[in-house]
């Protein structure tokens, strides 16, 4: 093979392969990438404490604070547990004192719906604002929230792709700081929900532009591990706020001391490194070969300055092309991503996983309350048991390639999530629960990975954000998938496993992108599809001839 063609050979994949996947170069910018990561860990749980029921019962200004007062008062379920938003009404013609009421000023037969109530707790915004015996308040508390990330995740994606990678995430860092101590200084109720959905609708998207800026600083052997450093530091986060909460027990506490270091991730933008892929589909070609530059120092690593000029090259013959399809057809590059059947073809297969593993994963965390008598750990056990299968996701994804492990994990959830409902209750049935979750979460986050890899570099970020948007949907309709044990107990689970099964089929139809490049343009990724298998053997050929 003479220098030429060899030289031709030459692939940002192969310079990054040289470069070493976790050199001190990427170590510096991944610990920087990662601490916006835990924070919106913490973020995403935060809405569940902040909205928190408390223990209270209706007042009875009849018989001012006596507390034996509740036994002939208020109505008590079958437990003996004295009903919240309901008490017995008065007789009309009685009269009352403070210190003088007994069963028979009241008329056990004639219940009426509380006007008042006395709080035993204090720590979330149901006491401050009032809200006892009106849940709806407080459940679309999460519903706002979500509902935020339907602007953020499409804005992160389009300032990431137009403006960086870097300023997408220093904008929605920042902002989620500056709105989430905003949130803290709330004065009433609409005040609290009007900036619970400012958050998360301008900083929702970090977690998106930071993945794929970590994603696109690393050759193909360190991607499953950069997901694995994100999905730990996810959990972290939101083991962390739990923790915080149990601690403080008050909410404005929680909100100041979470949002206030988001403010300071402004100083990224002097420190963090931009994507040298960003910049050579930008044809910022200086920039992009400075940063690779400085990685090559950095790590203490040599590339010949002949693989710099043929990357180069490469990466303005791709470009030169994009412009050329876009002149012949009158049409943008992003309007030609827009006409591909293979872009609408993934778009519409990555949404609907994206859909079905948002309304599995939260939807068994919302059904799953009844895993531990206490909230916070009950909680914490949740988050955890996606650490194994994030281990898994690492160890698998590699090994065995994309679709077969993820298919895989779709369909044992599915499979455990249908035949939950005729396991008796007690031990195995909770056993089997989490496994269902543990699949769920091992399909969901490697999915994440998957995704990335099938979508073009120019347009990368933001196909992954309507996928990831639309996706949103799921984690929607997942709180009221309770209300489905209405017509029978075991529904919620069995639509939980008919999404998880038809997850695991149209995951096949999505090439295989295990040890192959990222695709940087429209054609590669149609190449995807049409020879998988020959592109893996140029790109080992490639690091043979290197």
């Amino acid at each position: 093979m003479d220098t030429d063609k060899k030289s031709e050979e030459v692939t940002v994949d192969d310079i990054l392969s040289i470069l070493g996947p976790f050199g001190k170069f990427n170590i510096y910018n991944f610990i920087l990438i990662l601490f916006p990561v835990f924070l919106a860990g913490m973020y995403s749980s935060v809405y569940n404490f902040e909205s928190m029921d408390l223990d209270y019962r209706c007042a009875v200004p009849e018989c001012g604070d006596d507390p034996s007062s509740i036994n002939f008062t208020i109505p008590h379920d079958t437990d003996g547990t004295p009903y919240k938003c309901i008490r017995y009404a008065t007789f009309t013609n009685a009269s009352y004192t403070n210190d003088t009421c007994s069963p028979e000023h009241f008329d056990s037969s004639n219940e009426i719906l509380c006007d008042s109530y006395v709080y035993f707790e204090d720590h979330s915004i149901v006491k401050e604002f009032n809200l006892a015996c009106q849940d709806w308040k407080r459940s679309l508390v999460g519903t706002v929230h979500n509902a935020g990330f339907f602007v953020a995740i499409p804005l992160a994606g389009l300032l990431s792709d137009k403006y960086g990678r870097r300023l997408a995430i220093v904008f929605a860092a920042v902002t989620s700081g500056i709105f989430g101590v905003i949130r803290a200084l709330a004065v009433n109720y609409e005040m609290f929900v009007v900036f619970e959905f400012l958050e998360p609708a301008f900083g929702g998207g970090v977690y998106t532009a930071s993945f794929v800026l970590a994603l696109e600083l690393v050759g193909p052997k360190g991607r499953v591990f950069v997901s694995l450093l994100f999905n730990t530091m996810f959990i972290l986060g939101g083991v962390t706020v739990t923790l915080l909460y149990w601690w403080l027990q008050n909410w404005r506490y929680l909100l100041f001391i979470i949002y206030t270091p988001s403010v300071f991730v402004i100083i990224y933008m002097w420190t963090l490194t931009e994507s040298f892929r960003w910049f050579f589909s930008k044809g910022r070609y200086e920039e992009a070969l400075n940063v690779l530059s400085k990685s090559e120092k950095i790590n203490n690593a040599y590339i010949s300055k002949d693989h710099y000029d043929q990357v180069e090259k490469q990466a303005t013959k791709q470009r030169d092309a994009r412009k050329c399809e876009s002149l012949e057809s009158n049409q943008s590059s992003f309007k030609q991503v827009l006409t591909s059947l293979m872009i609408w073809k993934r778009l519409f297969i990555c949404s609907f996983l994206w859909i079905s593993s948002t309304l599995v994963y939260y939807g068994l965390s919302i059904n799953a309350i009844e895993l531990s008598g206490n909230s916070y750990v009950n909680y914490i056990v949740i988050i955890i048991i996606e650490a194994p299968a994030n281990v898994c996701k690492l160890i698998f994804l590699d090994r065995y390639g994309r679709k077969r492990v993820i298919a895989i994990a779709y369909f044992l959830a599915a499979v455990i999530l249908v035949t939950y409902g005729f396991v008796p209750a007690g031990t195995w049935s909770l056993i089997v629960y989490l496994g269902g979750k543990f699949f769920i979460t091992l399909a969901y986050n490697s999915l994440y990975v998957f995704a990335a890899e099938v979508f073009p570099t120019n347009y990368r970020t933001t196909l992954l954000a309507i996928c990831s948007t639309i996706g949103r949907t799921g984690s929607t309709v997942a709180p009221q998938t309770p209300l489905l044990a209405r017509y029978y107990d075991n529904l919620p689970t069995i639509l939980f496993g008919v999404m998880a099964g038809l997850s695991s089929f149209l995951v096949l139809t999505l090439p295989e992108t295990n040890n192959m490049k990222l695709p940087d343009s429209l054609k590669e990724a149609q190449d995807q599809d049409r020879a998988p298998r020959d592109s893996e053997d140029k790109t080992t050929v490639t690091k043979t001839s290197l």
